[in-house]
């Protein structure tokens, strides 16, 4: 099953599909290639608002989004800027509408981008249907305590085949031992969460090495509780309103500098309307 024809979005092109459909996806690449020692990896990227601007500024970057075999928007930001570029006015009073009202009406919002991936909870549906499968689940990087992930995903997902969790915190010179590893695991699906652009770049660049059936690009999903990791995710009506990058930033004060790139990608995405 082939996703839509993809959207371009400043620079980066999309697949248009909801979560049911990716998980769809994986799970016809596992049927036909489970078994056998994979010789190119099916691999997913997830795109969120800071991926742009480095995309813009790296083509190593650029070329590891673009060809991956799917990129799912991974930010209620990316699918207000699908519906707001098909917008035949893009006036400023209908820019502020856009930001007020369309960000909150489903039917604007995924006019074009039906569903974002949203994060963990498009992780969880892949988890359950890997549990539910009996997949083999490996994950590299997340937080610095990989037994807290393990034990973490072991309570909720109980089924879950998970084979290891290698710390994604090594020097270049140890990647080669670092994929010797999770090759000889014999994994079906990886979860590749190094932060971004590096999870990326490392896609790419083993994409042939044979190391899982399907490799997924993470960012901070094991970073939550709910997986293990030591940060509270969002109550649900703040997700379902897209602020849960809101809830993160108030956790961690940090991020602000990261955070400035949504209203940055934005007012881009406005001006871009209005040439």
């Amino acid at each position: 099953m082939k996703s839509p024809k993809r959207v371009e979005v400043d620079g980066i092109d999309f697949d248009p599909i909801t979560q049911e459909a990716v998980v769809e996806q994986v799970r016809q690449r596992l049927h036909t290639s489970r078994g056998r020692q994979p010789k190119k990896s099916f691999y997913i990227t997830k795109p969120y608002v800071e991926f742009f601007e480095r995309a813009r500024e790296d083509d190593k970057v650029s070329q590891a989004i673009s060809e991956a075999d799917l990129v799912v928007a991974d930010s209620i930001a990316v699918q207000w800027a699908s519906a707001w570029l098909r917008e035949p006015k893009p006036s400023v009073g209908r820019f502020i509408w856009s930001l007020t009202v369309g960000l909150r009406q489903q039917e604007w919002l995924s006019q074009v981008i039906p569903e974002r991936g949203e994060g963990a909870s498009a992780t969880h549906e892949i988890l359950l249907a890997a549990a539910q499968h009996g997949w083999r689940v490996g994950i590299l990087g997340g937080p610095r305590d990989t037994a807290a992930t393990k034990a973490g995903l072991s309570e909720r997902y109980p089924l879950l085949q998970l084979v290891e969790v290698w710390s994604g915190y090594f020097e270049p010179s140890k990647v080669a031992s670092v994929t010797d590893k999770v090759k000889k695991a014999n994994i079906d699906v990886l979860f590749v969460a190094l932060g971004f652009p590096k999870q990326e770049l490392f896609m790419h660049d083993h994409v042939g090495s044979g190391l899982a059936h399907v490799m997924l690009g993470e960012g901070g999903t094991f970073d939550y509780d709910e997986m293990g990791g030591p940060i509270r995710r969002a109550p649900m009506w703040l997700r379902r309103s897209g602020l849960e990058w809101l809830w993160r930033l108030v956790l961690q004060p940090g991020r602000i500098g990261r955070q400035l790139a949504i209203p940055r990608f934005m007012w881009r995405i406005f001006m871009t309307s209005r040439r």
